[in-house]
């Protein structure tokens, strides 16, 4: 473990009480998830975020949380009705937190994935909270943490101050959620400067809503791609998907396909036959054949194999 002064915790009192961890997740490209940011409406306790683009539109945090959380909805008038603070506890299990493997995706390290309740750039979000949390990541540097923002414009800044006084962090990945070509275009350049830095990057395809021109992504070390899943899901055209395969297998970029999500396209469905019939009706998408079949039943197969490539 890396020795990195984390402010305002006594980590020797921290290792004698906390023998926890972080919760085991389903997400198929982590280990595990935390979440030390935390919101409070009333007497209840939950998550906040506010909506800031078309990948937002469906987004299952949200509803979590009016179910289980807060009860409020990730908007604006809902974030000036919480108060957020950050869980001490938590942040107390990510620092002390022994991981168990074997890992998923053969990897002979764990991967975290923090806050994936809310967007740890998010305004709500003072920068001394960012810069602590940060401290414990690099002090854990026997766990790869893999950071998800819409707003990267706000983490390049951040990336930009701290590495300036602590280095570049080989085991904290920075990325950025991109759904279609505009958000791509608009959030290139922080991205590429944060890569500049010296950091690691990568992308979270997901949900893909569009196609993509990755032609300047170059400098990623992985990219994710999914579908989206859920009640008002929308699909992904299997062309989306293909293009990304092929622009990070001729970069030599690491491609994971998770899903396709709650649609598929026909002839990606390997259990179908002339005999199948579907509840809906599938429907023609540009020159495809799409159909709703739920997330499990659609899969995670690209042309027939599984693409789960993850940095080691």
């Amino acid at each position: 473990m890396r020795s990195v002064q984390i402010r305002g915790l006594n980590w020797s009192s921290i290792q004698e009480r906390w023998c926890v961890m972080p919760s085991k997740t389903k997400i198929e490209w982590a280990d595990y998830i935390s979440n030390p940011i935390k919101a409070r409406y009333g007497d209840k306790q939950g998550h906040a975020c506010v909506k800031l683009s078309e990948g937002c539109q469906h987004c299952w945090a949200s509803t979590f949380n009016v179910r289980l959380g807060t009860g409020l909805e990730y908007t604006v008038p809902n974030m000036q009705k919480v108060e957020m603070f950050p869980d001490e506890n938590e942040i107390k299990r990510m620092i002390s937190f022994k991981p168990h493997g074997p890992f998923k995706n053969g990897r002979s390290r764990p991967v975290v994935f923090p806050c994936d309740m809310t967007d740890l750039f998010g305004h709500w979000v003072p920068d001394y909270w960012i810069e602590r949390l940060f401290s414990m990541f690099a002090y854990r540097s026997d766990v790869d943490w893999f950071v998800l923002t819409k707003r990267p414009g706000r983490m390049a800044e951040f990336v930009q101050k701290w590495t300036a006084r602590v280095g570049a962090p080989m085991n904290i990945y920075f990325g950025a959620s991109i759904e279609n070509n505009m958000r791509a275009l608009e959030r290139w350049w922080a991205m590429k400067q944060i890569h500049d830095l010296g950091c690691h990057t990568w992308v979270s395809y997901e949900p893909a809503l569009g196609g993509v021109d990755w032609s300047r992504w170059d400098f990623l070390r992985v990219l994710m791609c999914g579908g989206e899943s859920g009640i008002q899901a929308r699909w992904m055209h299997p062309d989306w998907a293909r293009s990304t395969r092929d622009f990070c297998n001729a970069n030599g970029i690491k491609f994971f396909f998770k899903q396709w999500g709650e649609w598929a396209p026909m002839d990606q469905l390997t259990w179908v036959t002339t005999e199948t019939t579907f509840k809906q009706k599938p429907v023609l998408f540009c020159d495809t054949k799409m159909v709703r079949v739920g997330k499990g039943l659609a899969g995670h197969l690209l042309d027939g194999r599984e693409w789960k490539e993850m940095p080691e």
